[in-house]
């Protein structure tokens, strides 16, 4: 009969401490970052198409040529500093860096390319290839929202009382929220003024 009772007491403070509901929210943290970077994982892959199409539209004009070349080595750089980070399965952070630099290396390399050949611009490939990127942008900011969204729960819940000492005595820390870089949540575009070449 004693033990009956230790066993209830143990029950009820196990189910009221907060463990198996700290662990389910983790799960749903790791759960979309790793959504997160699918999307980056996604994007990464669209941009050796993106290249690809560039180089094909190319006049080779030594000139332009050089510009171009320039743009694509600080996108090739920084689209193997994101695939690094997710290989190493960078925190937060690191990978909101990594992310803003591929970004604005991609906008870029997207802006010289089309002012140095602007046959791009009616390059079927290449539209659809900017409409994937575009489309892929807007999958990151939600991704990235979905992430905030669950980073702000699991805090939320481990800084309560009783779970804050669930949370202290099973080492749950206090995670950091996905900060997009500034003019991270613009999408690489190209904008045309009279026919001629990107200003954006």
């Amino acid at each position: 009969m004693r033990m009956r009772g230790l066993l209830v007491a143990l029950l009820l403070v196990s189910t009221g401490c907060g463990y198996n509901r700290i662990q389910e929210l983790d799960e749903r943290v790791e759960e979309a970052k790793a959504n997160i970077e699918a999307e980056l994982t996604r994007r990464n892959d669209l941009i050796p198409n993106l290249v690809a199409t560039v180089d094909q539209a190319a006049a080779f004009e030594q000139r332009t040529f050089t510009e171009v070349a320039r743009a694509r080595a600080g996108l090739t750089q920084a689209q193997q500093q994101m695939a690094q980070a997710l290989q190493r399965n960078a925190d937060a952070g690191e990978l909101s860096q990594a992310s803003g630099a591929l970004s604005e290396n991609l906008r870029m390399f997207i802006n010289v390319s089309v002012e140095a050949y602007p046959q791009l611009r009616a390059n079927q490939n290449f539209i659809a290839l900017q409409d994937e990127l575009t489309e892929t942008e807007n999958r990151i900011a939600v991704a990235r929202r979905d992430y905030n969204e669950a980073v702000r729960e699991y805090n939320t819940y481990i800084r309560r009382f009783p779970q804050l000492l669930t949370a202290r005595l099973i080492g749950a820390e206090r995670k950091e929220p996905f900060e997009a870089p500034a003019g991270a949540a613009q999408p690489p575009r190209v904008e045309f003024r009279n026919g001629a070449g990107a200003t954006q």
